[in-house]
């Protein structure tokens, strides 16, 4: 049976010295594998997809296991992304954030949505650190987290003026009017401008959010506070986090 989707290619290997097998999320959040024969020829018709992130029309036919790509037209080339080895390297910090919490058998539409949206805020010239806490705070409950900043843990205020910490004690925000000896164990100091940033980010929809105009300053504080909840939480480290840490 022949289908065609809108997809982006998420991994590949070499099958011989002409042919290459790839691994496609689909619009509907399938994941596709896919030979691909000839990829590596000169004049492969699938020349537009050894390099850099691009959304894709995926032509292929597939009966049960493994299909067989025939053609593919590129859709939207990201080539702000792809032509920045900065912007590039905080795009694969947001694919490896997306692709590692992907199971076998797991068809999750909402993922291929967070990539497009996270590929063109980026491509939309948005902070890159900051799209990256957005993305990781939205794949964040898949990792078995989760980020607490609504509500002081203490006194229930949520005047998010006051929130001065977050306490790995109680997982949650306090405010700077239930800071004691006692609760500042454990406690990490937080503007309340980055707690604000995370709160807006966990709750406004994928599809509501166009544009991430922040600092950088605020951007990198944003994305240090996330992956210190990563780490706390989840224990996962990405790959793609350490060669931002060298930029």
């Amino acid at each position: 049976m022949i289908y065609q989707h809108k997809g982006v290619m998420i991994r590949q290997t070499n099958y011989s010295e002409s042919s290459r097998i790839i691994t496609i999320l689909t619009e509907d959040g399938a994941q596709v594998p896919l030979m691909a024969r000839g990829f590596n020829k000169t004049k492969s018709p699938f020349i537009v997809l050894r390099q850099g992130l691009k959304e894709v029309l995926f032509t292929y036919n597939r009966f049960k296991g493994m299909g067989m790509l025939n053609e593919v037209d590129v859709i939207q080339p990201f080539k702000r992304v792809n032509g920045d080895f900065v912007i590039y390297t905080y795009a694969s910090y947001i694919m490896e954030l997306i692709t590692r919490a992907l199971e076998e058998e797991m068809q999750q539409e909402s993922f291929y949505r967070l990539m497009i949206k996270s590929l063109s805020l980026l491509e939309a010239e948005s902070e890159p650190a900051g799209v990256v806490s957005f993305t990781a705070i939205k794949m964040l409950p898949y990792y078995g987290g989760q980020i607490n900043v609504d509500e002081c843990a203490v006194c229930g205020g949520t005047d998010r003026s006051l929130f001065s910490h977050y306490s790995f004690n109680y997982h949650s925000v306090l405010c700077a009017r239930c800071i004691d000896e006692e609760t500042s164990h454990r406690a990490v100091p937080i503007s309340n401008r980055v707690l604000y940033l995370a709160g807006y980010m966990k709750h406004t929809p994928v599809d509501q959010v166009d544009s991430i105009r922040i600092s950088k300053d605020n951007a990198a504080l944003l994305l240090s506070f996330v992956e210190m909840i990563y780490d706390e939480y989840t224990g996962v480290y990405f790959k793609s986090r350490r060669l931002i840490q060298t930029l």
